[in-house]
């Protein structure tokens, strides 16, 4: 059993929200992981408890040399417990018993030797009651049998599967957050207590609009064509979105359209919106030689919404994310590691990443005292 890290957690400058909580992550998945990434860039001392062989993720988008990337996005702040399923004494029950929250698999036991005042914090695919109390779900499955892939994309054509691991990322934070809850009325009763967090759920929550509409009429979002004037065009360089909801004579004028300008079939917002889809094809072979930034500036300028839809190098460059510093490099010893920044902030307190993703190694040495 070892516990490691080439670059142990800096104390800030500034005082951390979670200054003082010991978290141990027992948990295998994107979401428990995403769970202890948060408890870890809030200012929690986070221990990421692995078998031998290193977590599952450690591995998932293997790389040639070194962890995978996802795992150095859900690990960074943390510090890591090599333990053997049957090591169960010293430094190992020391610290669970000691331990403010334990996030875990649903499929795993509750640690013996916990302390009764701590969080068990449960991270599972499906409710423990229910039809699916027993299935293991891949994040495509969440996608399609939680409705979410059902409005996305186009009414002829498949569903889509939405970006990454989305529904697991929000059953993170729904895991963070209820643990933190737990934590605060642990102030009050000195009691710990489980907590649930499912992905199943946590896509359901994420159309809630959707639910509430057909519980309100019966009706629900397909892929239908969006009822309203949006136009996604293809420029020469990026796809662009533009909303034309007012300013119409802006819109004309952007793509040479001023004709349509005195053409009574065009003349209200009602027969506009009937003949939407010619009015997008005339937009979009004007928009086909043009760049993007052109578009989008010309619109703007005539109060037009309209934005490029940008990829991850358009952001990574963006003077956006270079004033909010988005993105860091954390040492490590070589290049450095990328790490985001924290997705929410406090004010005078830090909440930022700490240290880079933890090595798995099989070195005796332990600090026993790490966490007290």
């Amino acid at each position: 059993m070892s516990l490691s890290s080439d670059q142990p957690p800096t104390a800030p400058a500034t005082p951390s929200p979670l200054d003082g909580v010991l978290v141990l992550d027992h948990s295998t998945s994107v979401a428990g992981q995403y769970a202890g990434r948060l408890f870890a860039m809030n200012g929690a001392e986070v221990v990421l408890v692995e078998p031998p062989e290193g977590t599952p993720t450690r591995r998932r988008g293997a790389r040639a040399e070194g962890d995978s990337f996802l795992f150095q996005h859900l690990n960074q702040g943390k510090r890591s417990l090599a333990l053997a399923p049957t090591d169960d004494e010293g430094p190992w029950r020391e610290l669970l018993a000691r331990a403010d929250v334990v996030v875990r698999d649903q499929r795993g036991d509750h640690p013996d030797h916990a302390a009764p005042d701590s969080v068990d914090c449960v991270v599972g695919d499906t409710p423990e009651s229910g039809p699916y109390d027993d299935w293991s779900f891949s994040e495509l499955v969440h996608q399609a049998l939680g409705g979410a892939m059902n409005t996305t994309g186009l009414l002829d054509r498949p569903p889509i599967y939405g970006l990454g691991e989305r529904a697991s990322y929000a059953t993170g934070t729904t895991a963070y957050i209820s643990a933190v809850a737990a934590l605060h009325e642990r102030r009050r009763s000195g009691r710990g207590q489980r907590v649930d967090a499912t992905v199943f759920e946590s896509v359901a929550a994420m159309g809630q609009n959707l639910v509430s509409q057909y519980s309100y009429n019966g009706t629900h979002e397909t892929r239908a064509r969006y009822p309203g004037f949006l136009a996604m065009l293809q420029c020469a360089d990026a796809w662009v979105v533009l909303f034309v909801i007012r300013n119409w004579p802006t819109a004309c004028r952007v793509f040479g359209c001023e004709h349509l300008l005195d053409d009574p079939r065009y003349a209200t917002s009602g027969a506009r919106l009937e003949k939407w889809p010619e009015i997008v094809a005339m937009f979009q072979e004007a928009a086909r030689p043009m760049l993007a930034d052109d578009v989008v500036e010309a619109c703007q300028n005539g109060r037009v919404s309209a934005e490029k839809v940008s990829s991850l190098a358009d952001l990574v460059d963006s003077e956006q994310w270079r004033v909010r510093e988005v993105m860091t490099r954390l040492p490590d010893g070589g290049t450095g590691q990328a790490a985001l920044r924290s997705v929410f902030t406090i004010e005078g307190a830090n909440t930022e990443v700490r240290a880079p993703s933890p090595p798995l190694r099989s070195s005796p040495d332990v600090d026993a005292g790490w966490g007290a």
